[in-house]
């Protein structure tokens, strides 16, 4: 072969490469950039803070976590000493069985009594029924007798009749009268029989009285036994939310006054990922804007998201984040809020990406640099 021609194939092999490199390469290039769809960002994986406080004043006598530690929502974080408020819940538990034995008493006498007394009000109207059948009748026959008497006087003047057969109708006149007397008196002492045996009636209102006194007192007690078991509860100091300990502020043996943080939890059902968006591309962004997170501990997952925050104003990027302009432009925060961190994979201080989808077209996951579906 000739040298001349020789050394063309060696230029044009050369070409070939030279060109199949450029495409290569500028393919590359373009799969480093987001489609024109994508808006995206890097940040760190936050979360809402909770600092979780007793109600009550009270000594730490267990201190349950350490930081770092995952956490459930009610499970319990500290406990303060609970000695004096367990002997107010015994004190308190007392008084309330004891209560509850007198008005149990007080119910049994009074259901007696109105029994007793509804009996004596009972045979009493019997008795005034009784009597008072028995005057009508002794009345009835004096009067009978007493018309007689008048009847035999008149024919003893005509005399149509001896003086002995007079006597005798007077003798039974006079019986008849006694017996009604008799019977009237009986009838009265029925009747004021009746009246104490209805007078009774007040024993009833006046034990009902009493039982009322007794309930309202069982049932304050019964208010400071629920109180004293509600502060007792107090003194477990749970997890409000699902999260993890990001800060512990104060050990065991330390007294603690109501309402001061004892630890500090991340909630992880509601992380989001703070990133900066540079100002010409804020008209691209709304609330509500479907977006994904990358974190590198979990390259090929994306976690779903959303826009939930935007800054009403812009700032100049934190020196800690990374963007593709110049540091000194201005920017706007925007937050990406998780829609559901599967088996809280996401974690507070995971560095991240966020990709805002602002148009119709492809994914792009920024850590593989790669269009995906």
């Amino acid at each position: 072969m000739k040298k001349g021609t020789k050394g063309l194939l060696i230029a044009l092999a050369g070409a070939s490469v030279l060109v199949a490199f450029s495409l290569l390469f500028f393919k590359g290039l373009s799969r480093k950039s987001p489609p024109s769809n994508i808006i995206w960002g890097s940040g760190t994986v936050e979360g809402d803070e909770v600092e979780v406080s007793p109600k009550i004043s009270g000594r730490v006598s267990r201190l349950l976590v350490k930081e770092g530690d995952p956490v459930a929502q009610g499970a319990p974080i500290a406990y303060l000493d609970s000695q004096e408020i367990q002997a107010r819940v015994k004190a308190a538990k007392a008084q309330v069985e004891r209560l509850e034995k007198e008005v149990e008493r007080a119910r049994v006498a009074l259901a007696l009594t109105r029994e007793v007394v509804k009996r004596r009000i009972q045979e009493a109207q019997a008795m005034v029924k009784a009597a008072r059948a028995q005057a009508q009748g002794a009345r009835a026959r004096w009067e009978r007798w007493k018309r007689d008497w008048k009847r035999f006087q008149n024919l003893r003047e005509r005399r149509v009749i001896s003086q002995r057969r007079l006597d005798e109708v007077v003798a039974a006149a006079k019986g008849a009268r006694a017996q009604w007397e008799g019977a009237r008196e009986k009838l009265e002492e029925a009747r004021a029989a009746f009246k104490r045996a209805t007078a009774r009636r007040k024993e009833i209102s006046l034990r009902e009285k009493d039982i009322a006194v007794l309930e309202s007192a069982l049932a304050a007690a019964r208010a400071r036994l629920e109180e004293a078991k509600a502060v007792l509860a107090d003194t477990r100091i749970s997890s409000p939310v699902n999260g993890r300990v990001m800060e512990k502020l104060v050990e065991e043996g330390e007294v603690v006054t109501a309402g001061t943080p004892l630890v500090v939890v991340t909630n992880l059902d509601s992380l989001y990922l703070k990133i900066y968006i540079p100002e010409p591309q804020m008209g691209r962004i709304a609330l509500g804007q479907e977006g994904r997170i990358y974190v590198d501990a979990f390259p090929h997952t994306p976690f779903p998201a959303q826009v939930c925050y935007v800054a009403p104003k812009a700032e100049f990027t934190p020196k800690e984040v990374q963007t593709h302009k110049e540091r000194v432009q201005y920017t706007f925060a925007v937050k990406l809020c998780v829609k559901e961190n599967r088996d809280h994979l996401l974690k507070p201080g995971m560095p991240g990406d966020g990709v805002i989808k602002v148009g119709p077209g492809p994914w792009w996951n920024p850590i593989k640099r790669e269009q995906v579906q």
